[in-house]
């Protein structure tokens, strides 16, 4: 029997945007839309359409997930980065710039047309499969997950209850990783930058974080076996996931909402696709 108090073993984590209308949303029906338009995405090689996508899912993000422009966009400075390599790796190999005409010279590098379209293409799908996998995330309650995995897609429940626990353990992480930096700088260890101290920086944080890791796993174990977790072949659960009109409906939308994007800009000559 599922308890009440299932949810300290995993730690207490308020997920920003889980009481919101996308919140409420459940997870299974809202991972299909992500992955239905992340599979649209694949196969639109302009940077017109992932860019109108992108707006499309930060506003939803703010209107329908409670999320703020600030913790939509703050995570994904790391994937804005990752557009620099993608556009030299263009401009340096791309197969179209031999025949295309340049548009600039950086030295002895020729910049043309194509290469900026392709490295913008894939530098903004990159862009939308990250804001879609945050917005998830940020929206999504672990257990509401881990229950709709159970219940709608029959996933074994000790599969989805692990899964979980290694999902919750990520956050604490971050939270012992900042306490151990506090702890070093009492001591008076210098955090000294550069590549000759980057072993030295590891080894201090590598080896008190594996211990914290395997405490906190040893602590759940014994608080999944004192309840008797696992004991028999299944289980009975104090909620039930499932699929209604809301969220038939979010599907829906989702579906139409990317459909119409993708034509509309298909139709005035702007969307291109990869396979013609």
């Amino acid at each position: 029997m599922a308890r009440k108090g299932m949810t300290g073993i995993w730690g207490a984590g308020e997920v920003p945007g889980a009481r919101s209308p996308l919140g409420r949303v459940n997870p299974c029906v809202k991972l299909l839309a992500l992955v239905l338009m992340a599979l649209a995405l694949t196969f639109v090689f302009d940077p017109a359409t992932p860019a109108v996508l992108f707006m499309v899912i930060l506003a939803a993000g703010c209107m329908a997930g409670g999320l703020s422009l600030g913790s939509q966009l703050r995570p994904l400075v790391i994937f804005v980065a990752a557009g620099v390599p993608i556009l030299l790796g263009n401009v340096l190999f791309n197969k179209g710039n031999a025949a295309a005409e340049a548009l600039a010279y950086l030295g002895p590098l020729k910049i043309t047309g194509v290469a900026l379209s392709a490295a913008g293409s894939l530098w903004l799908r990159l862009l939308c499969f990250a804001l879609l996998s945050l917005v998830f995330v940020k929206t999504t309650e672990p257990q509401d997950l881990m229950l709709s995995l159970v219940h709608q897609l029959h996933v074994n429940f000790r599969v989805a209850f692990g899964t979980m626990v290694g999902y919750r353990m990520l956050p604490a992480f971050q939270s012992d990783l900042q306490t151990i930096r506090a702890a070093q700088r009492v001591r008076g260890v210098q955090d000294i930058r550069g590549l000759v101290h980057w072993w030295s920086r590891v080894r201090r944080y590598a080896i008190p974080l594996l211990a914290g890791g395997v405490r906190k796993a040893g602590r759940v174990a014994i608080a999944m076996d004192a309840r008797a977790f696992g004991a028999l072949p299944s289980r009975t659960y104090r909620r039930r996931m499932t699929v209604g009109r809301r969220d038939a409906i979010f599907l829906c939308a989702v579906v139409f909402v990317t459909a119409l994007v993708i034509a509309g800009l298909y139709v005035i000559g702007v969307a291109r696709f990869a396979l013609w």
